[in-house]
């Protein structure tokens, strides 16, 4: 049985950088779904205003090939995703400068990323994926984020760095051989990274760490679990997860530890 995507499309210029990432990237074995969401607006019923579809998504013609279908859904955009929970992958866009700025609470994009129904990628450009950042911290989280990269068809073209962030509880270094000898022969290279600490700095944050890895590495996706059991990973709010999806220089792919029922 072919693998689904779930594209969540509200025509905006987010919608059109997500849909490019698609198109960048090739699909063999899989169906992309295509799906809008319309909330019918009770309160003006009397002067109702006609709603306008937007051009079907089409892929470019090096994944032309795949078949996409596109529905129309009468909820509001969040059930409406939710409802596609047993899919392999959902894609959004971030919206603005940053995927939390003027969002207000309980939007679609910051409902996803706290608790996404399947593995999520927040595209936040449309290039081909060929370096990556896979975060480890040996959680079920993290261990379920790498291997929703391995489920993707393009998995075997990328070039993985390995990047654990030590803490007092597990022994990052050898958190990190783990997680890339499972990686090992799935992915074009693969290598670890395990961040050298201040001893002398009392407190740091290690979102800034990772960015500081995401920008001078120039990678293209980072893989995280949406939580985990690092002290830093096991919040929702202001979490690891949600601070690299507001501030990313690239796209993210998030991952619960399971799908919600």
């Amino acid at each position: 049985m072919a693998k689904r995507l779930v594209f969540g499309d509200d025509s905006s210029p987010s919608a059109d950088v997500a849909w490019l990432w698609i198109n960048s990237h090739h699909w063999p074995g899989w169906q992309i779904e295509v799906v809008t969401a319309v909330v019918d607006d009770e309160e003006n019923s009397d002067t109702p205003q006609p709603w306008q579809p937007p051009s079907p998504r089409e892929l470019l013609g090096a994944v032309e090939e795949t078949p996409v279908v596109h529905e129309l859904v009468h909820c509001d955009p969040r059930q409406g995703l939710r409802n596609c929970c047993d899919r392999d992958l959902l894609v959004i866009g971030p919206r603005g400068n940053g995927l939390l700025k003027a969002l207000h609470l309980g939007s679609t994009s910051e409902a996803m990323m706290h608790d996404p129904p399947m593995p999520l990628v927040i595209a936040r450009n449309g290039r081909k994926t060929r370096r990556v950042v896979v975060c480890a911290d040996g959680s079920e989280h993290s261990r379920t984020a790498k291997a929703a990269l391995m489920e993707l068809p393009w998995a075997g073209e990328v070039d993985v760095l390995v990047v654990s962030v030590p803490e007092s509880h597990f022994n990052a270094q050898q958190v990190a051989n783990a997680a890339a000898r499972t990686l090992t022969g799935r992915v074009t290279s693969v290598r670890t990274l395990v961040p050298a600490l201040d001893e002398m700095q009392l407190f740091y944050h290690p979102r800034d760490i990772i960015l500081d890895v995401l920008t001078s590495w120039s990678a293209d996706l980072v893989v995280l679990g949406t939580r985990g059991l690092s002290a830093w990973g096991g919040l929702r709010a202001g979490s690891i997860a949600t601070s690299l999806a507001a501030h990313s220089p690239c796209s993210v792919l998030l991952a619960p530890a399971t799908k919600p029922k």
